[in-house]
């Protein structure tokens, strides 16, 4: 079964991908995630950096441990894949004449993927170090093992026929003083490369120096402010590709209006001839045509607000107008009816807008079960006669007539007394229903216009819902022409495009030196209205832009939800949003389908997911399509797959992540509801709790956080704040961070900043507490994460409440822990101990205890519990009621006698070294005795004495964990493997 990014990459591929790029994916791919993805390329922990370079002898190992934990987090998994990647879409660019052939772009993909194998040999943690340069054969003999494991020969069989050009390849990759590049270095009697010298030197050298040195970058504006730059263009010139590198650049990360920016310069950049080869999460990095020139910046600012307003029909991305004309985003319906958010205003002319409504009407008004007319009738003064014809029309067919003539008026005919009287006359119900009559209103709510519409349809009552619908349109068409020829609509404006405009003009970049410069003076009046009493102040953005009222038709949250938090004898703050959140609030609205108003309800938690550096556009694509079409993800599966895989993350591959897992090649390639070029730059999605605790919201995110870097080699933010917390990859070191968490991910003593070696043993910790809790502390389908917390305070207290939890569970399903169960349950426990000095010996002591009284006293594991820990159960005993003034060595004297007295009365054949008759009976009985004083000298002095400092309150308060944990460790030596190691 495919990998997770395997699987992405295989549908979002094109499909007429050259074969051999194909082949890599289904092969090599699966197995550098394998080797590769726990060992960083750039970043990682400190302590584990330390720890490797002193067993390798580093005199400097502080110092260097510092420097490499001081970059960003980048796995050697998407270093090398990456870098393939963009080497691979440069190659394309070569002259005729120096297209590679097959033998060479296979070589193109083994060479890259050795050419770090100096950072894979120090992160195995061992004491040989790396081959130096001039070892020519250790390094050939390096690459033969690796290609070995990384399944080179699924990929070529003939690989061992170039093992020369590969070594060469990996260990030249980089210009720099440890390249070995003379090629009489490499080749002697015994040895000679199979292909041309110059194809390696002229041009495969420099493809693969090209994908390293670009998968370094972090920021695209390097390619100017760096000497990063200046390389990347001393490549192309050696390649003889006449292309130049630009790039555009967004000095800001809101979440999607940043995504539809980037997205939209990228279709601008396609107009001109650029082709992009680096996705940031603020920007791209373009190849483009050699005289190229900096295109307006104007016309960028025009198209970029139409991709967002309108999409793109030719690549498939939609736009905002479609969500708003469908009624999805912009509108609001609560009890006094439909409101209309301030940018449907300022996207839309008057006439679109009222031609716009019946459609919005017709979505947003649908409780027909209930419908609103026979309410607002009520309130009229009617008399019984018109009361009794009324409600024959008194449906949802009239709620949405008035419904609409309401929204109208209240937009765009407040004052105008023509609109009343044009309405009567177009219902033909002026000889009826007076003027003032349809104003009567109570609360907010216009009532008046309720009994114009239940008059109109009770007159006409054969109309089903569907005339009723294409009548309301017809009806919206005559009033917009007849407002229009009357000129009753007010003049458009707009000043979220105002507003857009200059958020352009502050923040985006495109084939610049740097030299764009913020608008102090636009700054500082944004800084200065917003201290003015009761002015709105962006909830978001603070005083950086000009805010305005939240309203329930735009945020996602409870407007004004803090206003009542003031300091003392300070001025009233007024929350206030400004209209770039807007805009984003908008657009989740839309692409997220998060509701208006509703959304903290929920719970949400955010998860933005940035590429570690750099994203080649073929991985940008493979993220998109698992953000597009990500599943809900069902722990009940995930422990399942977790404990297959024998508690390895690999074994999260194959859950069913995506909506869609059916994998076909090239598959959203050709699919017409799928954007082949729309990328992620940072991808954004939430996640929502079933539950009310804080603690349910919090479950699913924390794994997320912790799986998706290592299954994607992406970085990701787990937040509850709606605001991203960093604008670039750049601006946090860590591969996941997760801000704000319940209370039980402090309990659990992860670091909330996690560094990519940490991330498995993270993750291990977590899916061991959700396991346990699943198992035994809930019942399917109610997980009772509300919960969970106690389960995590036992577990960080103490080891042994792992077996404790767990023969809890077994009692309560009143089921016996089979061979497996006691597998899984002791490598919980061994697990859970790693790093833990303290912890660790504890569990060694529990199992030597029980080795020892082993060695006297054995029963079948079928017995009850009271069998199975007779020994450890009597020595308790004895240590817990033996007077506190007696000695150490009575204590001891006293247990051993008792557990003899106790042993006299067991079966014969439950004391095995009774049993040797090899040995003389009263040999037997001497080996006997020893062993049963050693076993309660050890229960004495190690455990009372030692553990718990000969507390025997503690003792006894932790009488029944040291039991629980007593028969795990039994049942576990008594399996058959352990049997027969112990045997051997």
């Amino acid at each position: 079964m495919p990998t997770l990014l395997q699987a992405l990459l295989i549908e979002t591929l094109p499909a007429d991908t050259d074969p051999i790029l194909t082949l890599f994916v289904n092969t090599i791919l699966p197995a550098m995630e394998r080797e590769f993805a726990l060992i960083p390329a750039m970043g990682g922990s400190e302590i584990v950096h330390y720890h490797n370079l002193v067993k390798l002898g580093d005199q400097h190992a502080q110092e260097n441990a510092q420097r490499w934990a001081n970059k960003p987090d980048q796995s050697l998994l998407v270093h090398v894949l990456n870098g393939l990647l963009i080497a691979w879409n440069l190659s394309l660019h070569l002259s005729p004449r120096q297209q590679l052939k097959d033998e060479e772009k296979r070589l193109l993909c083994l060479g890259i993927a050795l050419h770090d194998y100096n950072k894979y040999v120090k992160a195995q943690g061992e004491e040989q170090a790396p081959p130096k340069a001039h070892e020519i054969e250790e390094i050939i003999n390096l690459c033969r093992e690796l290609g070995t494991k990384l399944n080179f020969t699924e990929f070529w069989t003939e690989w061992p026929d170039y093992l020369l050009e590969i070594a060469f390849l990996a260990q030249n990759t980089q210009f720099n003083v440890d390249s070995s590049s003379i090629i009489s270095l490499w080749e002697n009697e015994q040895r000679q490369f199979t292909i041309k010298d110059k194809r390696l030197t002229d041009i495969l050298r420099h493809l693969l120096a090209f994908g390293d040195i670009a998968v370094h970058i972090s920021d695209p504006a390097e390619i100017i402010t760096t000497t990063k730059g200046d390389r990347l263009r001393d490549h192309l010139y050696w390649l003889n590709i006449s292309k130049k590198l630009v790039y555009h650049r967004l000095r800001d990360c809101r979440g999607l209006i940043t995504n539809q920016i980037h997205n939209a310069v990228v279709n601008f950049a396609h107009e001109l001839g650029w082709e992009e080869m680096l996705c940031f999460a603020q920007g791209v990095v373009y190849l483009a045509p050699n005289d190229v020139t900096k295109p307006q910046f104007t016309d960028v600012q025009t198209a970029v607000w139409d991709n967002l307003i309108n999409g793109n029909e030719e690549r498939n991305q939609k736009g905002l107008a479609e969500y708003f004309q469908s009624g999805d985003v912009g509108y609001v319906r609560d009890g006094k009816g439909l409101k209309i958010a301030p940018q449907t205003s300022e996207l839309f002319t008057p006439q679109d807008l009222i031609c716009q409504l019946p459609e919005v009407v017709q979505v947003k008004v649908a409780n027909t079960k209930s419908p609103a007319t026979p309410k607002r009738l009520e309130k009229l003064d009617l008399n019984p006669t018109e009361i009794q014809f009324l409600n024959t029309g008194a449906d949802i067919r009239a709620d949405r007539l008035a419904e609409f003539i309401i929204l109208a008026q209240k937009e765009f005919f407040a004052n105008s007394s023509d609109y009343i009287n044009w309405i009567l006359n177009t219902l033909e119900l002026a000889a009826e229903i007076s003027p003032e009559a349809t104003q009567k209103q109570s609360g907010g709510v216009n009532y008046g216009w309720y009994q114009v519409a239940a008059n109109y349809i009770a007159k006409n009552p054969t109309l089903d819902e569907n005339q009723v619908r294409k009548y309301l349109q017809d009806l919206a068409n005559k009033l917009a022409n007849w407002a229009e020829e009357n000129k009753l609509l007010a003049e458009n404006s707009s000043p979220t495009y105002q507003a857009f405009i200059d958020y352009l003009s502050e923040y985006l970049e495109i084939f610049t030196t740097g030299d764009k410069n913020s608008d102090f003076t636009q700054e500082l009046t944004a800084y200065t209205q917003a201290k003015i009493t009761n002015k709105p102040l962006c909830s978001f953005s603070s005083g950086e832009a000009l805010a305005e009222e939240q309203l329930d038709t735009v945020v996602l949250f409870k407007p004004q939800q803090y206003s009542n938090k003031n300091a003392l004898g300070g001025g009233r703050i007024k929350r206030g949003i400004s209209k770039i959140w807007s805009l984003e609030m908008l657009l989740r609205q839309a692409f997220l389908g998060a509701p208006a108003g509703k959304l903290e309800e929920q719970q949400p938690v955010f998860l933005y997911i940035f590429p570690a550096y750099v994203y080649s556009p073929q991985v940008a694509k493979a993220v998109r399509l698992l953000v597009k079409e990500f599943k809900r993800v069902n722990l009940w599966e995930v422990r399942k797959h977790w404990l297959d895989a024998e508690m390895q993350y690999q074994g999260l591959q194959n859950l069913p992540w995506r909506e869609n897992d059916d994998v076909e090649e090239g598959r959203f390639a050709k699919s017409k509801n799928y954007s082949v070029t729309d990328l992620p730059f940072m991808a954004m999605t939430y996640t929502t709790t079933r539950g009310k605790t804080v603690t349910d919201a919090w479950v699913e995110p924390i794994f997320l956080a912790l799986s998706l870097p290592l299954l994607l080699g992406v970085k990701v933010v787990a937040t509850a704040s709606p605001d991203p917390l960093y604008a670039s990859d750049q601006e946090f070191l860590q591969s996941a961070v997760v801000d704000g968490a319940a209370g039980f991910w402090q309990l659990l003593n992860t670091s909330s900043n996690v560094r990519i070696q940490e991330l498995s043993p993270a993750l291990n910790r977590l899916l061991i507490t959700y396991s346990l809790h699943l198992d035994n502390r809930s019942k399917k389908p109610d997980a009772r994460w509300q919960a969970l917390t106690g389960t995590v305070r036992d577990l960080v207290t103490d080891v042994l409440n792992i077996f404790a939890i767990s023969d809890q569970g077994f009692r309560n399903s009143k089921k016996e822990p089979g061979n497996n169960d006691v597998k899984r349950i002791w490598n919980y426990a061994q697990t859970w101990v790693k790093g833990d000095k303290q912890m660790q010996e504890k569990l060694k002591l529990i199992e030597r205890i029980v080795q020892e009284y082993r060695q006297f006293y054995q029963v079948n594991v079928g017995e009850s519990s009271h069998s199975i820990l007779l020994p450890i159960s009597k020595a308790l005993e004895v240590i817990l009621t033996v007077p506190n003034h007696l000695e150490t060595d009575d204590i001891i004297l006293q247990g051993a006698g008792q557990l003899y007295d106790a042993l006299e009365r067991q079966e014969a054949f439950k004391r095995p070294l009774l049993m040797n008759k090899t040995v003389e009976y009263s040999e037997r009985k001497n080996q006997e005795l020893m062993a049963i004083r050693q076993f309660m000298t050890t229960c004495v002095n190690d455990l009372f004495l030692g553990l718990y400092k000969g507390d025997r309150a503690l003792l006894q308060e932790n009488r029944n964990r040291i039991k629980s944990g007593a028969e795990f460790a039994y049942r576990w030596l008594s399996l058959p493997s352990k049997n027969t190691e112990q045997n051997t």
